[in-house]
């Protein structure tokens, strides 16, 4: 849930109960995660694709990360196709060519699963914002010290990037020139300075959080109810959830390739 250039503008689900969201989320990603036919992952994807077409570019740019996760696996894919190249059979029991052709189809679903799902998260839980989710979980009964565990990380991390960002850009343009080793030595005090600095302001705003009386609990600061249409949307996530089993099942011959 990133803040400023990476927020979404536009709501495709706005109306809709947190709780309804969160659990129709759950249960969409439950069932793309399970799905093991590229071509139906491929549609599904190009079809949270078109619902998000208004944020588009932040789309594309929360998928940097997500994906530069995914390319560790492609990278180290060699190393499992040439150990059972090397007369060792795989633990899938294919050898050689056999070997590669799983490997690369097995990277590519994994690589469309996670695509997806980042892609459903991103259209039902991220819109709610940090206290949308918070006042949701509330709703749902989570333990309280973990939702202010959750609030106050999510916000300091923010502060923490800013500190960090604006000391590397000032050193940037006042560093005279270095070599590699220095200037990593560089960095290396930026980054100490300000873990230092994080855990003498993360005592102060304790201290003062204690003086003023909170109790470690976040107060629901929002109110919503449960509708019909609520209820409407969650069946339909439901079945949709479903029908993406009955559909994978079928396509794969009824087999569940994990």
């Amino acid at each position: 849930m990133y803040l400023d250039r990476l927020e979404f503008k536009n709501d495709i689900l706005i109306g809709i109960d947190p709780r309804c969201r969160i659990g129709a989320g759950v249960c969409l990603i439950a069932a793309v995660i399970h799905c093991s036919n590229p071509w139906l992952l491929a549609g599904i994807i190009l079809g949270l694709f078109l619902c998000l077409i208004k944020d588009i570019r932040t789309v594309l740019l929360r998928l940097i990360p997500v994906n530069l996760m995914v390319l560790f696996l492609w990278l180290t894919l060699p190393l499992g196709v040439l150990t059972t190249g090397a007369g060792m059979t795989g633990g899938f029991g294919e050898t050689g060519g056999g070997a590669l052709g799983g490997a690369l189809r097995r990277a590519l679903i994994y690589t469309l699963r996670i695509n997806a799902a980042a892609l459903i998260y991103m259209g039902t839980i991220i819109p709610l914002g940090a206290g949308g989710l918070a006042n949701a979980l509330i709703k749902l009964r989570c333990p309280d010290k973990l939702i202010s565990l959750f609030l106050l990380t999510y916000r300091y991390i923010f502060v923490m990037y800013e500190r960090i960002f604006g000391a590397v850009r000032s050193l940037a343009i006042r560093r005279p020139r270095q070599n590699t080793l220095g200037r990593w030595a560089s960095y290396t005090a930026v980054f100490s300075t300000a873990l230092v600095s994080a855990f003498q302001r993360s005592w102060k705003i304790s201290r003062a959080m204690q003086i003023r009386g909170f109790n470690g609990v976040i107060p629901l600061t929002r109110s919503f109810s449960w509708k019909k249409g609520d209820t409407l949307f969650f069946v339909f996530c439901l079945l949709l959830s479903s029908a993406l089993w009955i559909l994978n099942g079928a396509l794969t011959g009824g087999s569940w390739n994990f």
